[in-house]
């Protein structure tokens, strides 16, 4: 049987890309792919062009994936929607029982960017927050005129006002601490739930594609030493055996994006919040 024609509408550098580029690498789903270039990053601004927001996605984020007419909106959906279909690797990334499915539920919903969770109540909505460094840098680097564009057309207004204040003013210093929670207990409670060897529930799935990019994330900003602590032994394991898999590079490092910017964003490679975060983890470990 034929698998239905895959249109995937992504951004390099977005998160929630990553995550369901990986799992289509992961199923041996083969796709089109629409990069987008985002309105934080770029003057095209193609997330709020007329064609995408009224044909695609209305609320003007990625992924967004189109399964023949379908059109598939939220990475966490998308992943479960992709599961579905008949790929050319033979991998579950979703169990068939219900109560381990709403086990499962709930380690993705705590590891992406959830819709009515506020940012650094969850790992998920904590590292966007530490990736502000890198977002600020970026739209202060945009025109007025795009500044403008994004203001008169952004549907989504939390993003506006954000994208806005960030170019006027900073905000990146002050939004860290409040992630800090969230992330340090988040580290704790994988820390305990992992096996000594294998994925989170022991065959990789849905959850091991959230954390595998989430991580490479924490990299990106500077934070990865706090993957590597010897307080945190099943977790170095984990990351290890995480970039090992193909998908990871397939999915995640074949699509490069604002090494420059990071490294402006990170002088001499530090984060300003990796030893509060470290201290905070041993004081609880």
């Amino acid at each position: 049987m034929s698998q239905p024609k895959l249109i995937l509408y992504h951004a390099n550098f977005s998160l929630c890309s990553q995550m369901v580029r990986v799992a289509l690498f992961e199923k041996g789903l083969e796709f089109e792919s629409v990069p987008m270039k985002l309105c934080d990053q770029y003057e095209e601004a193609e997330n709020l062009s007329k064609n995408f927001l009224e044909n695609i996605n209305p609320t003007g984020v990625v992924p967004v994936l189109k399964i023949d007419n379908e059109i598939v909106r939220d990475s966490a959906y998308i992943i479960e929607r992709l599961d579905e279909l008949e790929g050319k690797n033979n991998i579950n990334l979703w169990p068939a029982e219900e109560e381990a499915r709403e086990k499962l539920r709930k380690w993705v919903y705590d590891t992406t960017i959830t819709e009515g969770v506020p940012l650094g109540k969850s790992l998920g909505t904590a590292i966007p927050i530490f990736s502000l460094d890198l977002i600020e840098t970026l739209v202060k680097k945009l025109s007025f005129k795009a500044i403008w564009n994004i203001f008169r057309k952004h549907p989504r207004r939390e993003r506006k006002m954000t994208f806005i204040l960030m170019y006027f003013f900073s905000i990146k210093n002050k939004a860290g601490p409040m992630a800090y929670k969230a992330l340090v207990e988040a580290i704790i409670e994988l820390e305990n739930a992992l096996r000594e060897d294998g994925y989170l529930d022991g065959e990789f799935n849905h959850a091991d594609i959230n954390l595998m990019c989430c991580f490479y994330r924490m990299a990106d900003v500077r934070l990865d030493p706090i993957l590597m602590m010897p307080e945190l032994p099943k977790i170095n394991g984990y990351w290890i055996r995480l970039k090992n898999r193909p998908s990871f590079k397939k999915g995640i490092l074949d699509f490069p994006d604002h090494e420059d910017a990071l490294n402006k964003s990170f002088p001499d490679n530090i984060n300003p919040h990796l030893n509060i975060l470290k201290d905070k983890i041993k004081e609880q470990i």
